[in-house]
């Protein structure tokens, strides 16, 4: 959740400065970024386009 913020506010904050005020590590940003999405994150994202969809 806390590295999808930082993707969303990359462009207005630099990585090195929300990690720090986070309390993150950066390394621990770019391993996430690097990382393919999990067979759940996938299966989330089919049921919201198909709830989408019926909804209209």
């Amino acid at each position: 959740m806390r590295f999808r913020f930082f993707e969303q506010h990359a462009r207005a904050y630099p990585v090195r400065l929300m990690c720090r005020v986070l309390q993150v590590s950066s390394s621990g940003y770019y391993a996430w970024r690097s990382r393919p999405e999990s067979q759940r994150a996938l299966a989330n994202r089919g049921l919201l386009q198909d709830v989408r969809r019926l909804r209209g």
